[in-house]
């Protein structure tokens, strides 16, 4: 897949035929669904096709203070998007530019002379323009004018609820990460670089990995979580998750972080990336009376994380 990051009205390097248009924030199985669509018209079409996106959500440019945390970066995102079979990427720098940006330009200017679009597919809830005033009906009757064709899909549900970034975040909101697995299609995961921590865990004989998760990642709220870990190339190996302040040794200074114990395995992880799938929620964080209560409590997590994900 060609990857393109463009600002202004730069045209592309590549461009396709069909575009899948959102910020696609999770690549829940709703985007998913878009994309795919974007990609069998593409196909019956003999053209190119690819998704436009921005390299932010829009809210950290319009309302920086409610903008909600994103579910993955921008490259994990892109990532996804082709393993959906997309051809080209067009990520573009969301500014205050193309956040004011009458919905009619946008048409004529991004999609019909910088794309070259033929077809653009969007979701039923798609807004576009100056304060979001363009709406899917809008798009339909600006882009016939200007020779585009529009496609609008409905809303994806499973078990009745509308899958949603949303709604993924609100379950994460509460810890329900098997709510927030149906609504993707897949687990949750972040993505973080191994630092070095004060070492404790291992000084109680269970090692952690401290995980720094990019800022801005949306977390499942503070708990214990039987996960799936895995390091660049190497095997997935059933893990337990910490996401807290560490109450027993009175770490609260920190912040919130997130402590990884990879069972079966102690490799030198520090420097190297590691991916963290959350599987079900354990308990809450609790405080002990001393670490060694806390160790004999983590090996019980240990022993239901490994039935539950059937390692």
């Amino acid at each position: 897949m060609h990857r393109c990051f463009v600002s202004s009205n730069q045209r592309p390097q590549y461009i396709a035929g069909v575009y899948a248009l959102g910020t696609f924030d999770g690549v829940h199985i709703g985007h998913s669904a878009l994309i795919e669509e974007a990609v069998r018209i593409a196909g019956e079409r003999g053209t190119a096709c690819g998704v436009y996106t921005f390299d932010v959500h829009p809210m950290q440019v319009v309302c920086p203070e409610r903008a909600p945390a994103t579910l993955m970066t921008i490259h994990d995102r892109l990532g996804l998007m082709e393993s959906c079979g997309v051809d080209v990427a067009i990520v573009r720098a969301f500014d205050v530019g193309l956040a004011r940006m009458a919905p009619e330009f946008f048409v004529t200017d991004v999609l019909r002379d910088s794309l070259d679009a033929e077809c653009v597919v969007v979701g039923f809830d798609y807004s576009f323009g100056h304060g979001g005033a363009g709406t899917p009906a809008r798009l339909e009757s600006l882009a016939r004018n200007a020779g585009i064709e529009a496609r609008v899909l409905p809303p994806v549900e499973i078990r009745g609820e509308l899958a949603s970034s949303t709604g993924i975040r609100a379950a994460l909101a509460c810890g329900d990460v098997g709510r927030a697995a149906r609504l993707l299609g897949r687990r949750h995961f972040v993505r973080g670089v191994v630092a070095r921590g004060r070492g404790v865990g291992r000084g109680i004989g269970i090692p952690t990995a401290n995980v720094s998760v990019p800022a801005g990642i949306a977390l499942p709220m503070p708990g214990v979580y039987a996960c799936v870990a895995r390091s660049g190339q190497s095997p997935e190996s059933p893990a337990v998750c910490n996401i807290g302040v560490r109450p027993t040794f009175d770490d609260q200074a920190r912040g919130v972080t997130l402590e990884v114990h990879i069972m079966d395995a102690s490799p030198d992880l520090y420097g190297t990336s590691l991916t963290v799938e959350f599987a079900a929620r354990l308990r809450d964080e609790l405080k002990f009376a001393d670490p060694a209560q806390l160790a004999e409590q983590i090996k019980e997590d240990m022993a239901a994380a490994r039935v539950l994900l059937s390692f």
